[in-house]
Protein backbone atom coordinates (compact mmCIF):
# COMPACT_ATOMS: atom_id res chain seq x y z
CA UNK A 1 0.00 0.00 0.00
CA UNK A 2 1.54 3.17 -0.85
CA UNK A 3 1.76 5.41 2.08
CA UNK A 4 1.05 9.39 2.15
CA UNK A 5 3.58 11.86 3.02
CA UNK A 6 3.46 14.03 5.86
CA UNK A 7 2.69 17.44 4.10
CA UNK A 8 -0.15 15.71 2.32
CA UNK A 9 -1.97 14.27 5.65
CA UNK A 10 -1.17 17.81 7.28
CA UNK A 11 -2.79 19.50 3.80
CA UNK A 12 -5.74 17.72 3.69
CA UNK A 13 -6.18 17.23 8.11
CA UNK A 14 -6.06 21.66 7.90
CA UNK A 15 -8.67 21.80 4.38
CA UNK A 16 -10.99 19.48 6.02
CA UNK A 17 -10.76 21.21 9.64
CA UNK A 18 -13.18 23.31 9.38
CA UNK A 19 -16.21 21.34 8.44
CA UNK A 20 -15.46 19.67 11.62
CA UNK A 21 -15.09 22.95 13.78
CA UNK A 22 -18.24 22.17 15.94
CA UNK A 23 -16.76 19.08 17.04
CA UNK A 24 -13.15 20.08 18.00
CA UNK A 25 -15.08 23.46 19.92
CA UNK A 26 -14.62 22.89 23.56
CA UNK A 27 -17.98 22.21 25.50
CA UNK A 28 -17.02 23.75 28.87
CA UNK A 29 -18.99 27.31 28.57
CA UNK A 30 -18.18 27.89 32.67
CA UNK A 31 -14.95 29.12 34.15
CA UNK A 32 -13.74 28.93 37.85
CA UNK A 33 -12.07 32.04 37.17
CA UNK A 34 -14.04 35.25 36.61
CA UNK A 35 -15.41 37.85 38.66
CA UNK A 36 -18.68 39.03 36.52
CA UNK A 37 -21.08 37.11 34.34
CA UNK A 38 -19.28 38.13 31.44
CA UNK A 39 -15.67 37.02 32.48
CA UNK A 40 -16.89 33.88 34.17
CA UNK A 41 -19.81 32.59 30.90
CA UNK A 42 -18.05 31.83 27.72
CA UNK A 43 -20.43 32.18 24.55
CA UNK A 44 -21.41 28.71 22.13
CA UNK A 45 -19.06 28.69 19.40
CA UNK A 46 -19.82 30.93 16.71
CA UNK A 47 -22.11 32.80 18.85
CA UNK A 48 -21.06 36.70 20.09
CA UNK A 49 -23.58 38.84 23.03
CA UNK A 50 -25.46 41.61 21.84
CA UNK A 51 -24.12 45.17 22.31
CA UNK A 52 -24.59 46.61 25.64
CA UNK A 53 -23.90 50.43 26.44
CA UNK A 54 -22.13 51.08 29.05
CA UNK A 55 -23.91 51.60 32.30
CA UNK A 56 -27.34 50.28 31.31
CA UNK A 57 -29.30 47.18 32.68
CA UNK A 58 -27.50 44.73 30.25
CA UNK A 59 -24.40 46.46 31.48
CA UNK A 60 -25.03 46.17 35.13
CA UNK A 61 -26.31 42.46 35.02
CA UNK A 62 -23.45 41.39 32.78
CA UNK A 63 -20.35 43.17 35.29
CA UNK A 64 -22.30 42.13 38.65
CA UNK A 65 -20.28 40.26 41.39
CA UNK A 66 -20.54 36.91 41.30
CA UNK A 67 -19.76 34.67 44.40
CA UNK A 68 -16.35 32.60 43.87
CA UNK A 69 -16.82 29.44 42.15
CA UNK A 70 -18.14 26.19 43.59
CA UNK A 71 -19.45 28.63 46.49
CA UNK A 72 -22.75 26.79 47.41
CA UNK A 73 -26.25 28.16 47.20
CA UNK A 74 -27.31 29.85 50.81
CA UNK A 75 -30.87 29.99 52.16
CA UNK A 76 -32.31 33.26 53.66
CA UNK A 77 -31.29 31.83 57.38
CA UNK A 78 -27.29 30.97 55.94
CA UNK A 79 -28.14 27.06 55.38
CA UNK A 80 -26.89 25.92 52.52
CA UNK A 81 -29.94 24.91 49.55
CA UNK A 82 -30.77 21.19 49.88
CA UNK A 83 -30.03 21.21 45.62
CA UNK A 84 -26.77 22.47 45.21
CA UNK A 85 -26.40 20.83 41.25
CA UNK A 86 -29.10 23.47 39.15
CA UNK A 87 -26.60 26.11 39.25
CA UNK A 88 -23.46 27.15 37.18
CA UNK A 89 -23.49 30.69 39.25
CA UNK A 90 -23.76 32.40 41.97
CA UNK A 91 -24.59 36.31 41.99
CA UNK A 92 -23.31 38.28 45.18
CA UNK A 93 -26.85 39.87 45.43
CA UNK A 94 -27.97 40.38 49.03
CA UNK A 95 -30.59 38.62 50.44
CA UNK A 96 -32.47 41.16 52.37
CA UNK A 97 -35.18 38.67 54.02
CA UNK A 98 -37.17 35.82 53.88
CA UNK A 99 -39.92 37.41 50.64
CA UNK A 100 -36.97 37.92 48.37
CA UNK A 101 -38.05 34.87 46.30
CA UNK A 102 -38.49 34.43 42.78
CA UNK A 103 -39.92 37.56 41.83
CA UNK A 104 -38.38 39.22 45.06
CA UNK A 105 -34.68 38.70 44.11
CA UNK A 106 -35.53 40.39 40.40
CA UNK A 107 -37.06 42.96 42.23
CA UNK A 108 -34.13 43.66 44.52
CA UNK A 109 -31.75 43.71 41.29
CA UNK A 110 -33.51 46.39 39.66
CA UNK A 111 -33.72 48.19 42.73
CA UNK A 112 -30.50 47.96 43.40
CA UNK A 113 -29.51 48.82 40.11
CA UNK A 114 -31.75 52.01 39.80
CA UNK A 115 -30.43 53.52 43.26
CA UNK A 116 -26.65 53.01 42.18
CA UNK A 117 -27.83 54.63 39.02
CA UNK A 118 -29.73 57.52 41.14
CA UNK A 119 -33.20 57.09 39.27
CA UNK A 120 -34.45 57.86 42.12
CA UNK A 121 -37.59 58.85 40.27
CA UNK A 122 -37.72 55.33 38.66
CA UNK A 123 -37.52 53.53 41.68
CA UNK A 124 -41.56 52.63 42.24
CA UNK A 125 -43.13 49.27 42.92
CA UNK A 126 -46.87 48.34 42.90
CA UNK A 127 -47.33 46.20 45.70
CA UNK A 128 -50.27 43.19 45.99
CA UNK A 129 -53.34 45.32 46.84
CA UNK A 130 -52.45 47.79 43.90
CA UNK A 131 -50.44 50.99 45.73
CA UNK A 132 -47.69 52.08 44.26
CA UNK A 133 -45.11 52.93 46.37
CA UNK A 134 -42.45 55.23 45.46
CA UNK A 135 -38.79 55.76 46.94
CA UNK A 136 -39.49 59.22 46.60
CA UNK A 137 -42.15 59.38 48.52
CA UNK A 138 -40.50 57.51 51.15
CA UNK A 139 -37.69 59.70 51.49
CA UNK A 140 -40.11 62.54 51.98
CA UNK A 141 -41.41 60.62 54.84
CA UNK A 142 -38.18 59.39 56.39
CA UNK A 143 -37.08 63.34 56.18
CA UNK A 144 -39.96 64.56 57.87
CA UNK A 145 -39.16 61.91 60.82
CA UNK A 146 -35.44 62.98 60.87
CA UNK A 147 -36.36 66.58 60.47
CA UNK A 148 -39.23 66.32 63.66
CA UNK A 149 -36.36 63.71 65.53
CA UNK A 150 -33.73 66.93 65.02
CA UNK A 151 -36.52 69.63 66.27
CA UNK A 152 -37.40 67.52 69.24
CA UNK A 153 -33.54 67.06 70.11
CA UNK A 154 -33.35 71.04 69.87
CA UNK A 155 -36.30 72.07 72.05
CA UNK A 156 -34.53 69.28 74.79
CA UNK A 157 -30.90 70.76 74.10
CA UNK A 158 -29.92 67.25 73.23
CA UNK A 159 -27.14 67.06 70.08
CA UNK A 160 -27.74 64.09 67.82
CA UNK A 161 -27.23 62.79 64.35
CA UNK A 162 -30.49 64.30 63.77
CA UNK A 163 -29.38 67.76 63.65
CA UNK A 164 -26.51 67.23 61.05
CA UNK A 165 -27.65 66.18 57.26
CA UNK A 166 -28.70 62.06 56.32
CA UNK A 167 -24.82 60.74 55.27
CA UNK A 168 -24.65 58.20 52.62
CA UNK A 169 -24.67 55.01 55.56
CA UNK A 170 -28.04 56.78 56.67
CA UNK A 171 -29.55 56.94 53.14
CA UNK A 172 -28.95 53.32 52.32
CA UNK A 173 -30.52 52.27 54.98
CA UNK A 174 -33.39 53.77 54.43
CA UNK A 175 -33.73 52.39 50.96
CA UNK A 176 -33.13 48.87 52.65
CA UNK A 177 -35.65 49.70 55.25
CA UNK A 178 -37.51 50.46 52.06
CA UNK A 179 -36.64 47.35 49.86
CA UNK A 180 -37.80 45.00 52.86
CA UNK A 181 -40.94 46.78 52.37
CA UNK A 182 -41.54 46.14 49.21
CA UNK A 183 -40.61 42.90 49.15
CA UNK A 184 -42.51 41.97 51.67
CA UNK A 185 -45.58 43.42 50.12
CA UNK A 186 -45.68 42.29 46.26
CA UNK A 187 -45.64 38.85 44.75
CA UNK A 188 -45.33 37.42 41.23
CA UNK A 189 -49.00 37.84 40.24
CA UNK A 190 -48.77 42.40 41.59
CA UNK A 191 -45.47 42.12 38.98
CA UNK A 192 -47.52 40.24 36.19
CA UNK A 193 -50.45 42.89 36.63
CA UNK A 194 -48.27 46.49 37.38
CA UNK A 195 -45.00 46.07 36.07
CA UNK A 196 -44.58 43.88 32.59
CA UNK A 197 -46.35 43.31 29.79
CA UNK A 198 -46.37 40.23 26.96
CA UNK A 199 -43.47 39.81 24.71
CA UNK A 200 -41.84 37.47 22.49
CA UNK A 201 -38.44 35.76 21.95
CA UNK A 202 -37.39 37.34 18.89
CA UNK A 203 -38.05 40.75 20.53
CA UNK A 204 -36.22 39.71 24.11
CA UNK A 205 -34.06 41.62 25.85
CA UNK A 206 -32.18 41.11 28.88
CA UNK A 207 -34.11 41.76 32.04
CA UNK A 208 -37.16 40.08 30.39
CA UNK A 209 -38.65 37.46 32.36
CA UNK A 210 -39.51 33.49 31.31
CA UNK A 211 -43.15 33.30 33.42
CA UNK A 212 -45.56 30.31 34.91
CA UNK A 213 -48.39 32.26 36.80
CA UNK A 214 -49.97 28.20 36.90
CA UNK A 215 -49.24 26.41 40.68
CA UNK A 216 -46.94 26.84 42.60
CA UNK A 217 -45.73 29.28 39.69
CA UNK A 218 -42.24 30.29 38.97
CA UNK A 219 -39.80 32.99 36.74
CA UNK A 220 -37.00 33.46 35.39
CA UNK A 221 -34.64 36.29 34.62
CA UNK A 222 -32.81 36.61 31.23
CA UNK A 223 -29.58 37.71 32.26
CA UNK A 224 -27.75 37.70 28.81
CA UNK A 225 -28.21 37.13 25.49
CA UNK A 226 -25.86 35.84 22.27
CA UNK A 227 -26.36 35.40 19.26
CA UNK A 228 -24.76 33.14 16.19
CA UNK A 229 -24.58 36.21 12.89
CA UNK A 230 -24.55 33.49 10.68
CA UNK A 231 -27.73 31.81 11.73
CA UNK A 232 -29.62 34.61 13.65
CA UNK A 233 -30.28 32.17 16.09
CA UNK A 234 -30.40 33.47 19.62
CA UNK A 235 -29.45 31.75 22.74
CA UNK A 236 -29.98 33.00 26.42
CA UNK A 237 -28.95 32.77 30.06
CA UNK A 238 -31.72 32.26 33.14
CA UNK A 239 -31.40 33.41 36.34
CA UNK A 240 -33.56 32.47 39.07
CA UNK A 241 -34.32 33.41 43.00
CA UNK A 242 -36.67 30.24 44.79
CA UNK A 243 -38.78 29.75 47.76
CA UNK A 244 -37.52 29.23 50.10
CA UNK A 245 -35.46 32.69 50.08
CA UNK A 246 -32.02 32.04 48.52
CA UNK A 247 -29.14 33.42 46.52
CA UNK A 248 -29.85 34.79 43.10
CA UNK A 249 -28.11 32.05 40.49
CA UNK A 250 -27.69 31.30 37.14
CA UNK A 251 -29.39 28.02 36.18
CA UNK A 252 -28.02 25.45 33.96
CA UNK A 253 -29.32 23.72 31.16
CA UNK A 254 -30.24 19.91 31.42
CA UNK A 255 -30.21 20.02 27.95
CA UNK A 256 -27.25 20.79 27.51
CA UNK A 257 -23.61 19.34 28.78
CA UNK A 258 -21.26 22.13 30.31
CA UNK A 259 -23.37 24.75 28.30
CA UNK A 260 -25.74 27.01 30.34
CA UNK A 261 -27.44 28.80 27.68
CA UNK A 262 -31.03 27.91 26.58
CA UNK A 263 -30.79 27.84 22.41
CA UNK A 264 -33.66 28.99 20.59
CA UNK A 265 -34.35 25.30 19.64
CA UNK A 266 -34.80 24.73 23.40
CA UNK A 267 -37.69 26.35 23.88
CA UNK A 268 -40.39 24.17 22.66
CA UNK A 269 -42.46 24.23 25.84
CA UNK A 270 -43.07 22.64 27.76
CA UNK A 271 -39.07 23.73 28.78
CA UNK A 272 -37.57 21.67 31.66
CA UNK A 273 -34.93 23.79 34.02
CA UNK A 274 -33.13 22.27 36.43
CA UNK A 275 -36.11 22.94 39.26
CA UNK A 276 -39.22 23.66 37.30
CA UNK A 277 -41.25 23.15 34.02
CA UNK A 278 -42.68 25.79 32.08
CA UNK A 279 -45.42 24.38 30.38
CA UNK A 280 -46.64 27.04 27.87
CA UNK A 281 -44.27 30.28 26.19
CA UNK A 282 -44.64 33.27 28.55
CA UNK A 283 -42.25 35.32 27.86
CA UNK A 284 -42.54 39.16 30.00
CA UNK A 285 -41.09 42.88 29.32
CA UNK A 286 -40.32 44.09 32.50
CA UNK A 287 -41.23 47.88 32.67
CA UNK A 288 -39.28 49.36 35.38
CA UNK A 289 -37.00 51.60 33.29
CA UNK A 290 -39.47 51.97 30.07
CA UNK A 291 -39.93 56.15 29.78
Amino acid sequence: MKKISLSVALFVFFAISPLFSDLFHPLQLVKTEGETLEERIDMPFKFTRIPAKKNTFADFIRNYPLKPAESPILLFNGEKKQNQDAHCAIFALPIQNESQTDSGSIIALYAEYMYKMDMDEKITFHLTNGENLKWTDWQKNAEYGRNFRSNLAGNLKKWTKYEKKAGKTERLQSFQNYLKKVLTNTSILSMQTYETVPTTFSALQIGDILWDLGKPGHLCLVVDICVNPETSEKAVLLAQGFSPAQEFHIIKNPKRINDPWYHEEDFAFPVETPEYVFPNESWRHTKYLDN
